[in-house]
């Protein structure tokens, strides 16, 4: 009958372990949007880059991964199957890269160096202090405010002029270029645009307690062009991140006006906060924007994602790339469907992406390769939660046993017929109550609710309770154990323990 009963409880156990598994499988298994792919793995080294870029290639796309240290540059197809190309040590820090198959550009030693496979280093220029790049134009600027435009092969000048201000920021868009200067004193930029001639567009201020993480152009449907401003303002120890949009043309003396851009999450409507790392990628039709932000779960959780969405008018609506759980930086779009970006481990960071293609979504839409392997350890890491929940148990196990050992001890004085089977069903019916009531009280219920992926209702809790409380008997009915003063004890110590045990594996992990 001993036997019985441990293989019986041995089972339950193993069930609910099962059980478990197999919901953390279906969760992680699931896309996290309808747009966007799960994340897939690029085979590539892991370092602490703080910095990627891509070049799209015929049929192909050029990565650039960079630490403080080197510049890791990746071949890799179409279905981001990536070797290692070649790497560039002891470049300037936080300045500009650009590399293709075979060509890269970067500054050493304020040194602009050109850098072929076939031909080697070739120097550009000295005294640099930052370039700007894209398939057939170069634009550098020097420590003397000169700016300097080639075309390939970039050994000749095609245009050279000084700016009043320093330069702090080139790009290159189609047929226009947009150079802006700087005036730390004042914090005053100045937007140029420069096709045949410089021509100054307008002039715009940045508070002095307002940092400037970056700034992006972008062409709108219309034609247009639109400013982006990356700020961040330290305050008290706390930081607030903001993205400042103004439309502007090709005129002089504009006036444009900026305001905040709203950021909503696509298929939830919540609103995300903390923009990071805003990234552009210019279509013939639109703008793209790619950028890690912060989203709150209906729990009051802060939680990490990369999302994409159309820049189309001040409110942007973007779809999830990534689903909560890790630190995910600097996503970069290779093209309209495929998605870039760094994950964090620990000190390191390593290369992943996700897609829109229907072929990769579906790819992912189910087990992939490694998920086994994750389940079982974010099993593992769950069931640690389990731990409080058996300490918070131990209030309401001392109370049920109160009350049960106390009715006990007055049937018996009173002689009651069926003293010991009336007290232990008073202590299943206690323990569930107690349990019930401190749980609903010393909890946020709707929190846990929501932690828990099986149930979608606060009353589902109170049944998740009742099955325990079940479990806890069944195991009993089974083994044929029969109540009475001698096995009594024996009983009432087995179904509190075995009770515990069903919660620590059904509500334990979902309790943080």
């Amino acid at each position: 009958m001993k036997n019985k009963l441990i293989v019986i409880s041995l089972l339950i156990i193993l069930s609910l372990t099962a059980f478990q598994y197999w919901t953390i499988l279906q969760v992680q298994s699931t896309l996290p949007s309808d747009q966007w792919s799960r994340s897939f793995q690029v085979k590539s080294p892991v370092s602490n880059y703080n910095n990627l870029q891509s070049v799209k290639e015929e049929d192909s796309y050029t990565v650039s991964l960079r630490d403080l240290k080197k510049l890791i540059i990746l071949s890799c197809d179409m279905d981001m199957s990536c070797e290692k190309n070649r790497t560039i040590d002891s470049l300037d820090s936080f300045t500009n890269t650009w590399s293709d198959q075979s060509n890269s550009f970067y500054i050493k030693n304020k040194t602009l160096i050109h850098s072929t496979i076939s031909n080697g280093d070739t120097e550009i220029a000295q005294d640099v202090v930052n370039f700007s790049k894209d398939e057939d134009t170069l634009v550098y600027w020097k420590e003397n405010q000169n700016v300097i435009v080639s075309n390939s092969p970039f050994t000749t000048v095609k245009q050279q002029f000084t700016m009043d201000e320093p330069v702090n920021f080139v790009t290159i868009l189609e047929d226009q270029m947009f150079i802006v200067t700087e005036n730390k004193k004042e914090h005053l930029f100045t937007v140029y645009s420069n096709t045949n001639q410089l021509s100054k567009l307008f002039e715009f201020h940045v508070n002095g307690s307002e940092i400037l993480s970056s700034m992006h152009i972008m062409q709108t449907p219309d034609k247009s062009y639109s400013f982006l401003l990356d700020t961040e303002i330290l305050s008290g120890g706390k930081r607030t991140k903001t993205i400042l949009a103004a439309p502007f043309n090709i005129s002089t003396n504009q006036s444009p006006t900026f305001s905040n851009l709203k950021f909503l999450e696509e298929d939830t409507g919540m609103q995300l906060t903390e923009i990071r790392f805003p990234s552009v990628y210019q279509t013939k039709e639109e703008a793209l924007l790619t950028f890690s932000a912060t989203v709150r779960t209906p729990t009051g959780e802060r939680v990490n994602k990369i999302f994409v969405g159309s820049f189309l008018d001040n409110t942007i609506h973007a779809s999830a790339v990534t689903k909560a759980g890790d630190r995910f930086e600097r996503p970069t779009l290779l093209n309209e469907q495929t998605v870039a970006y760094l994950k964090l481990e620990g000190a390191n960071r390593s290369l992943l992406y996700s897609s829109s293609d229907e072929v990769k979504k579906e790819e992912s839409n189910g087990i992939m390769e490694g998920d086994y392997e994750e389940a079982s350890y974010t099993l593992l890491s769950m069931l640690f939660n389990g731990f409080i929940l058996v300490l918070f148990s131990f209030i309401w196990i001392v109370l049920s046993l109160g009350i049960t050992y106390g009715l006990l001890v007055l049937m018996e004085r009173w002689r009651f017929a069926h003293s010991h089977k009336t007290a232990f069903l008073v202590h299943i019916i206690a323990l569930f109550g107690i349990q019930t009531y401190f749980i609903y009280q010393f909890t946020t219920i709707e929190n846990l609710v929501y932690n828990i992926p099986f149930i979608t209702e606060t009353w589902h809790f109170v049944i998740l309770l009742f099955i325990a409380s079940i479990l806890s008997t069944i195991p009993l009915l089974l083994a044929r154990y029969k109540v009475n003063e001698d096995t009594f004890n024996v009983i009432v110590l087995y179904t509190t323990c075995m009770n515990t045990t069903v919660l620590f594996f059904l509500v334990g992990p979902y309790l943080f």
